[in-house]
């Protein structure tokens, strides 16, 4: 499992949409760390799974892109319009509130979005949803 906690976050690059990722919120480390063995054994290399927490996941998402320059701010004030705002803000909620947001890139292969939505579900995940090609896929409130 790899553990996002980078000294200097603003420095990875911006996503402009995460497409292909799956993104969902875990009370604890225990439910982060289930859902990360079960994806390895379906054989995601665990590189796929970024953890964020606290303010350094905060300043990953970049909910309003001042961390990541001009064009980060202009994405995220067009995304502002639409429903991928209230998907950053409840993300970043959870992260404030000591909760982990997991997201996994995953194949573009239905057994495996399969496996692992239910892999988010077993392990206690929430607000579960999948960021597919100009679609945000709701898999769990």
């Amino acid at each position: 499992m790899t553990l996002e906690r980078s000294a200097k976050p603003a420095r990875r690059p911006f996503s402009l949409y995460p497409r292909g990722k799956m993104y969902g919120v875990f009370d604890d480390l225990d439910g982060v760390r289930a859902m990360t063995s079960r994806l390895v054994e379906l054989g995601l290399d665990d590189e796929k799974v970024e953890v964020l927490e606290g303010e350094d996941g905060v300043t990953v998402l970049d909910p309003d892109g001042r961390h990541h320059g001009l064009i980060a701010r202009l994405v995220r004030y067009m995304q502002s319009i639409t429903d991928e705002r209230e998907l950053v803000e409840r993300y970043v909620r959870a992260l404030l509130e000591g909760r982990y947001v997991v997201a996994v890139s995953l194949p573009n292969r239905r057994d495996v979005f399969e496996s692992a939505c239910r892999a988010f579900r077993d392990a206690g995940g929430r607000q579960i949803h999948y960021y597919g090609m100009f679609v945000t896929e709701q898999l769990s409130a």
